[in-house]
Parts: structure tokens; C-alpha cells; sequence
């Protein structure tokens, strides 16, 4: 059957990761070991070259001293080259004067005097012949070297001396030291393969534990895909790049299951503030079409019923479109050079009349001199009405409500404090969330959408909005604008 590479290929990156290590370790050491047999061999070729030279340059000073000296010291050196496997060769015209043949020779190389005619017709320096033909034997190396396959080459080199003879001098490496180099590169094998499957266990254990953030951000994404929004991923004990991406991941996890829950909420209110108009809307028509003997009067009272609650309706479809215009910070301003004092009192005046119908007091603290900024007095009014609007809601009877303006000389604050029942430390963190409503504001009437979008709106002019607050000590909504430098 055929098996394209893709299915051949491992699906786990942890698995992956091992192999390439793997791979790179073999093909790093084995360049290691062919390059360091390479270098080896060279060096050996080196040294031995330089002594087949230093043997000839003294042969040589022994030849210009006088020839009998010479034949004296190639015979008293005859068994000493044997034994080591030089050839030596010395030759005039007319024949062989001295001939050294090695002991591990199997034959008498006959064969050599051609050999030595084309080394010195080439005019190289050296030249190299295999050892086939002359037959080395090595019949009786060391056992363990016995399944070692050796190919050797014979070095030659040659000088014609002054009276036209010439010396020869051939000698193949030494077969111990070509030994050596093999064992040692069959060594060094043996132990990269020990090496390497350690390597392998190794690998696979720091691969398995460095990829392990991943593998449980993995399993975490699949726990939450099933439904489980409150998975987390286990934070690891170090502080590298994986585990800042598990943090980042857990915050953002965070805030999706934070939005997730702000979202059931707000449509859970969304659809209570929606219910009752409608149910209204509905009643009020099928009264009006169940009784046919209405007058015009009846008829006009439901159609004012009907549009009174289409009202309702459509104020909350605007205020959920204004507040997602100012969380999305698309929400569109006409700013104008306006005076803060006299756009306060323009919005305290619609609020004055209510807050007198429940007893409770309203004061103003503007600033003695006009304070000018650039924004926009329709939505800044509208701002400050949501303000007052809850100021006045949650204030009980006989309280009071003050409203100050402070300039200062970098920025201009606006503040509207009460005495109404205060903001839980834990309604204050959300409270300005879209739809939310707190505990003591859930037999209030109103959508949640109030605070939320005075924040968009005050956010949108570049200023800053917070509160401070305590349980049945009073609230303190404080706007701060930065003058521009």
C-alpha cells in the first residue's frame, strides 16, 4: 500500500522536535568523525612523508662522503628497514647495487623497477602505488582488528645522486597506526551510538517538559470549547516566553469570561426592561380592539398609551446604540468653546423641580469666574442629567445634593455628591459596565445603561470619571477635565 509522506510524517510537534534533534546530533557527529579520521590521515601522511625525506637527506650526505659508506650503512640498517616495511632501491646503469625488501612482502617485487622507471619519468616527488602489487601480507594482525577492511598505499620517493645513481625509498603507513585510526573511528561510533540513544531519552524528556505550557494550553482550549468557561491554564514555575503566554492567555480568559457573563446578564436585563413595555403595548391594543363600542376619546388615550410605551422602547435602543458607539470610541462629538458653569446650570434646571418634590436640597458650587472648554454641550448635558438623575434617585427624603466646579490651574473638575445610600466596594468596580445593575438599584426602575454611557461619553472629551463611596454614607461622582497646554 502506498503511504505518501504526510502520513508517514508525526502529527505531535513534541515528537518532531525530538526527531530534528536527533537528526542534527547524527549528522553533527558524523561530520565530527569524517572529519577528524580525515585530519588524522592527513597528519600521519604528513609525518611520514617527512621522515622518508630526512632518511633520504642523510643517505645523501653518506653518498658525498663516499659510496662504500654508504653500501656500509644500507646493509647495517638491511634488517631495521625490513622489520619497519621500507623498500629501499639503489641502482646504476649497470644493475642493482643494494635492494631492501620488506619484511611483510610476499613476493619479490620484481615489478618495482618499471614502477620506479615511471616515478621518475613523471617528475613528481612522490608517487603512490597500491600495495597489490607487491603483495603485503597481513596475514597476522591483532584479532580484534581482524574484521577491519584496509586498503594501503606505498609512498615512493627517489634522488639521483652526482654520479648518476639513484635512490629509492618506498614505505607504505604503518599498518599498526592505519589500524588505529580505523579502531578509533569504529570507537568513536560505538559511542555516539550510546550517545545518541541517551540524546534520545534525554531529548525527549526536556522536550516533553519544555512543550509542556503548550500541551495544557491545549488541553485547557479543549475544556473550554466544551462549555467550561472557568478552565484555567496551570501557570508554569518559570519565567520564560511560555510562561508569559500562559498568563497572557489566563488574563484573557479572564475578561472572555468576565464579557461572557456581563453579556447573560445585560440581555437578562435587556429582556426584563423590554418586557413590561411591550406586554403594556400589547395589553393596550387588545383592549382597544376588544372593545368595539370605544369612543374616539378611548381610542386616543390607548394610541398615546401605545406610543408612550414605543417611547420606552425606542430610549432604550438609542442609549444601547450611544453606549456602543462610546465603548467602541466611535461616538461622534460637536465640540464647541463653552462656559462649564452656565452648561452645569442648564443642566441642573430640568432636576431642580424633582429634587424639591422629594424633599431634597440641591446646591451649587460653581466657580466664581467663567471656565471655558472645548466640548460637546449636548452630550456633556446629557452626562451630568444621568448624574443628577441618580443623585436624586438614591437620596433619601431630607437629603441634599451638591454640585461643584473647581478649576484648577492644569484641569477643571466636576463634582456631584450626595447623601443617598452609597456604592458597595464591589458595585463600585462595575458599575460603570454596560447594563449592569447593583443590588439596591434592582427595585429601581431604569436599564443600567445610565453610568455606563456617562463614562463613554466623558471618555470621548479625553477626560476621566470615578466615584467614591461608601454604604449609607453618600456617593461622590468626580469628572476631571485636563486643560490643554
Amino acid at each position: 500500500m502506498y503511504l505518501s509522506f504526510e502520513r508517514l510524517r508525526p502529527r505531535s510537534f513534541q515528537a518532531r522536535m525530538t526527531i530534528f534533534g536527533i537528526l542534527l546530533f547524527f549528522f553533527s557527529a558524523l561530520l565530527v568523525v569524517g572529519f577528524s579520521g580525515f585530519f588524522l590521515h592527513r597528519e600521519f601522511e604528513t609525518r611520514l612523508q617527512q621522515s622518508i625525506l630526512g632518511q633520504l637527506e642523510r643517505y645523501s650526505k653518506l653518498h658525498l662522503q663516499s659510496r662504500a659508506l654508504l653500501l656500509l650503512t644500507l646493509q647495517q640498517e638491511h634488517d631495521q628497514n625490513r622489520m619497519r616495511g621500507t623498500w629501499l632501491h639503489w641502482q646504476e646503469d649497470q644493475g642493482t647495487l643494494w635492494e631492501t625488501i620488506p619484511a611483510n612482502w610476499e613476493q619479490d617485487p620484481t615489478r618495482m623497477k618499471s614502477l620506479l622507471q615511471i616515478h621518475l619519468v613523471s617528475g613528481d616527488e612522490w608517487s603512490r602505488m597500491p600495495s597489490k602489487n607487491v603483495g603485503l601480507s597481513n596475514n597476522s594482525p591483532p584479532e580484534e582488528y581482524q574484521n577491519l577492511e584496509l586498503e594501503e598505499e606505498i609512498l615512493i620517493t627517489a634522488r639521483v645522486f652526482s654520479d648518476g645513481s639513484v635512490l629509492a625509498i618506498g614505505e607504505s603507513p604503518h599498518f599498526f597506526t592505519k589500524l588505529q585510526i580505523r579502531l578509533f573511528r569504529r570507537r568513536v561510533f560505538r559511542i555516539l551510538l550510546a550517545v545518541g540513544i541517551f540524546s534520545i531519552l534525554v531529548g525527549w524528556f526536556f522536550t516533553r517538559k519544555a512543550l509542556r505550557p503548550i500541551q495544557d494550553l491545549v488541553e485547557t482550549t479543549e475544556t473550554i470549547a466544551a462549555g467550561r468557561l472557568d478552565a484555567r491554564v496551570p501557570e508554569p514555575d518559570t519565567s520564560g516566553e511560555l510562561a508569559k503566554l500562559t498568563r497572557l492567555y489566563n488574563e484573557m480568559l479572564e475578561r472572555i469570561e468576565h464579557l461572557v457573563t456581563t453579556m447573560n446578564e445585560s440581555l437578562d436585563n435587556v429582556a426584563h426592561d423590554l418586557r413590561t413595555p411591550l406586554m403594556r403595548l400589547r395589553n393596550s391594543i387588545e383592549l382597544t380592539i376588544a372593545n368595539e363600542a370605544a369612543s374616539a376619546e378611548e381610542l386616543r388615550e390607548a394610541l398615546l398609551d401605545v406610543a408612550e410605551e414605543a417611547e420606552q422602547i425606542q430610549l432604550l435602543l438609542t442609549a444601547l446604540m450611544n453606549q456602543a458607539e462610546a465603548v467602541a470610541g466611535t461616538m461622534r462629538l460637536s465640540k464647541e468653546l463653552i462656559d462649564i458653569n452656565v452648561l452645569t446650570q442648564e443642566a441642573c434646571e430640568p432636576y431642580e423641580l424633582l429634587a424639591e418634590e422629594k424633599q431634597i436640597t440641591l446646591r451649587k458650587n460653581f466657580a466664581e469666574a467663567s471656565v471655558f472648554l472645548e466640548a460637546d454641550p449636548v452630550r456633556l448635558r446629557q452626562a451630568l442629567g444621568n448624574l443628577l438623575d441618580n443623585a436624586i434617585k438614591f437620596t433619601p427624603v431630607g437629603g441634599h445634593i451638591t454640585v461643584s466646579i473647581l478649576s484648577q490651574p492644569n484641569m477643571v473638575i466636576i463634582e456631584i455628591k450626595d447623601t443617598g445610600v452609597g456604592i458597595s466596594e464591589s458595585d463600585q468596580l462595575r458599575i460603570f459596565e454596560r447594563l449592569y445593575r447593583g443590588d439596591k438599584s434592582r427595585s429601581t426602575k431604569g436599564m443600567g445603561l445610565g453610568l455606563s454611557l456617562v463614562q463613554g461619553v466623558i471618555q470621548s472629551h479625553g477626560a476621566d470619571i470615578r466615584v467614591i463611596s461608601s454604604p449609607n454614607q453618600g456617593s461622590t461622582f468626580r469628572i476631571e477635565f485636563l486643560r490643554p497646554t
